[in-house]
């Protein structure tokens, strides 16, 4: 909605501003066209009110811009007795105590994304990391997976919409691990 509004503003001060301009041009070359669009009886009244218009859209962009805005990066849950704000950073270090319990994870990065919806908020996990061992990785990798969407629903009560593990490989990598 905000792109769509902000595409008709854009699209009302454009129209404007050009015509404006084009009634301030002063060549020979489009006299004639500036005293077609003067002579009717419709288009100072529609001029007059398209800059009014952009006018007072000019100063509410102004006010709303410089409003300060209150809201944080996050999740606002809505309960029947209050709201309760779930942080990122917190979801985020969940996610590494969780990790911390497995000894062949090497320097996870984790990337968290939280999707505020109307009716269904939910979470998507995202984790690069090195792995220390190489057999059954894929049954460990599992069992990283759903322990991590187990303790991050759990904490957040919210529902993970999706667990991306993505194991590097150090030679690949070309970076030494001191």
């Amino acid at each position: 909605m905000k792109r769509f509004v902000s595409f008709i503003v854009s699209i009302v001060l454009l129209v404007t501003l050009g015509t404006m301009g084009f009634l301030l041009l002063n060549q020979p070359e489009v006299a004639s066209y500036q005293e077609t669009l003067r002579n009717y009886e419709w288009f100072y009244p529609t001029l007059l009110s398209l800059f009014i218009i952009s006018v007072v859209m000019a100063f509410a962009i102004l006010i709303f811009s410089l409003s300060p805005s209150y809201k944080r990066r996050g999740l606002y849950l809505k309960y029947n007795d209050g709201e309760i704000y779930m942080n990122k950073k917190s979801i985020e270090k969940n996610i590494q105590h969780t990790l911390a319990k497995y000894e062949d994870v090497r320097q996870p990065s984790i990337d968290v994304k939280l999707y505020q919806k109307k009716h269904a908020s939910y979470i998507d996990i995202h984790v690069n990391m090195l792995m220390a061992r190489t057999e059954q990785v894929q049954t460990l990798l599992e069992t990283i997976r759903n322990d991590l969407k187990a303790s991050t629903e759990h904490f957040s009560e919210l529902p993970v919409r999706e667990v991306s593990l993505n194991v590097l490989d150090q030679k690949a990598l070309n970076q030494r691990v001191l």
